[in-house]
């Protein structure tokens, strides 16, 4: 009798998805070895110190967490024993130019509380409205897109999709964003506030569809969270889960070849040779086309498509407290349709800059001196343009003077460590092309049915999770692709 060999997958990329993805394989019964070109895991979850200050140096969102506790239990493990987390009832709080704030909370009658104090009754009912009409949608609709393989046009009549038509072929999709936004608020600054909603996965509000109305369900009605120990903390969990279910992870290296031969995937690093049955790319799918399958036709496919924004980081440790800041604030702009438009037709740093700064110190005082604070500073920016030095400093200004005109403090003399991350680091560090954080942008009605798929439609065994994937960027778009992949391939199988 035949002995039947054991079931392989290599995995390349030890970021979030790919590790997901490794622990969904794992218990699926496969050998299951991790390459990543870094010398640690966690892709864009990285974290650094400057002095008595840390820093989470990507992703400082964190919604949806029974996403990860899913992958414990997947393996027969109590999640708090490896991972905790608290909810933080303020998801957000919001400063405009003329120096007003609107604190968004989790809890609905305190919303309902700080909407009628700041605006009126009738906006904040309008309000409370708009976030239930987005958790429908996102039952109705996101949920079967998002937990699923992309559709295809051969799947127009599969009975699952056609009863979900009258919902997904609404006003929402004829609409973009903003134009949803507006006729469903009217008020400015709450319409630049489910707006800013489009920035979660990169894109332009103006452009985008009106069914991303769906993505405040996330933060406005299931809360955010923050990770006890910080947002490395998920990376380092789910790595040391995936390590004591028998993952195999090989660090520092750097793929030279990829080759299919014989229902064999053959990998080949500075150092070995490795074989497996599957592969699964956890990596910038433009990155992977180009740098290691080499596939030019794809690339040129893929490479074309418009990224999504990237972004100049500024990391502050700061000496003093600001106690108006919570765990994440958002600065607006004056002008919202400019900004985008200087992000993506004219590809330029925005003149007037949105800030979002997240302090997580808030929750964890351990990550700054007692009377400090660690402020991660972010300004969406063009994919693919580096700033100059002259350009850094002239942004830096502009941050400084938002806060003091918002404030009245002058922060110039309260920073006591500084480290900058823009579109070139994110590059380099992470593998993102063009310093993109989330890949394709959404600009268009239907942008994600273009979004690269999780299986590879020429060759075989080979499938894709990540950011740069369907369903998306953000934790948990995918820690979903992973879902799929793995769901894929126990299909196949």
């Amino acid at each position: 009798m035949k002995q039947e060999l054991p079931k392989s997958a290599i995995v390349i990329g030890a970021g979030l998805a790919g590790i997901a993805a490794s622990i969904r394989l794992r218990s699926q019964g496969f050998q299951v070895i991790v390459l990543e070109k870094n010398s640690t895991h966690g892709g864009k979850l990285a974290e650094f110190s400057e002095g008595e200050f840390r820093f989470d140096k990507g992703p400082s969102l964190f919604t949806s967490p029974e996403l990860v506790d899913e992958l414990f239990e997947l393996c027969g493990k109590n999640p708090r024993d490896y991972f905790n987390y608290v909810r933080h009832e303020t998801s957000c709080t919001y400063f405009f130019k003329d120096k007003s704030s609107l604190i968004f909370s989790g809890n609905h009658e305190k919303l309902k509380q700080e909407l009628t104090k700041k605006f009126t009754s009738e906006l904040a009912y309008k309000t409370l409205t708009y976030l239930e009409r987005s958790k429908e949608t996102y039952a109705r609709i996101g949920d079967f897109f998002i937990d699923n393989p992309p559709v295809k046009f051969k799947d127009v009549f599969r009975k699952d999709l056609i009863v979900r038509y009258p919902h997904f072929l609404t006003a929402k999709l004829r609409k973009s964003l903003h134009q949803y936004n507006h006729s469903t608020l009217k008020e400015p600054k709450l319409v630049q506030i489910f707006d800013r909603f489009g920035t979660y996965n990169g894109s332009n509000p103006f452009k985008m569809s009106g069914l991303y109305s769906m993505i405040p369900h996330l933060e406005g009605n299931t809360g955010t969270y923050f990770p006890v120990n910080g947002m490395r903390s998920i990376a380092e969990s789910l790595y040391q889960l995936a390590v004591d279910q028998g993952v195999e992870f090989k660090f520092d290296a750097d793929i030279e070849s990829v080759k299919f031969s014989a229902e064999k995937y053959f990998v080949k690093t500075a150092s070995e040779q490795l074989q497996s049955s599957y592969l699964i790319c956890a990596i910038d799918h433009v990155k992977f086309y180009r740098d290691i399958l080499k596939d030019e036709k794809l690339l040129n496919h893929y490479s074309k498509q418009e990224r999504s924004s990237s972004a100049v980081v500024f990391y502050w440790g700061i000496k003093s407290k600001m106690p108006e800041l919570g765990l994440h604030s958002i600065f607006f702009s004056e002008d919202y349709r400019n900004e985008f438009e200087q992000i993506f037709t004219k590809k330029i740093i925005p003149e007037d800059p949105t800030i979002y700064v997240h302090v997580s110190s808030v929750v964890k005082a351990k990550d700054a001196p007692e009377n400090g604070q660690n402020w991660f500073v972010m300004v969406n920016t063009p994919a693919g343009v580096v700033p100059t030095e002259d350009q850094i400093l002239v942004l830096k200004e502009k941050i400084l003077a938002r806060m003091k005109m918002q404030f009245e403090i002058d922060l110039k003399n309260e920073i006591v460590r500084e480290r900058i991350w823009t579109s070139k680091g994110i590059e380099e560090d992470t593998g993102s092309f063009m310093g993109a954080l989330y890949g394709a942008s959404s600009n268009g009605k239907l942008a994600a049915l273009k979004r690269h798929g999780n299986k590879s439609k020429k060759y075989p065994k080979l499938y894709f999770c990540g950011g740069t994937v369907h369903p998306g960027g953000g934790i948990p778009l995918v820690l979903k692709s992973a879902k799929i992949v793995s769901e894929l391939i126990q299909h196949e199988g």
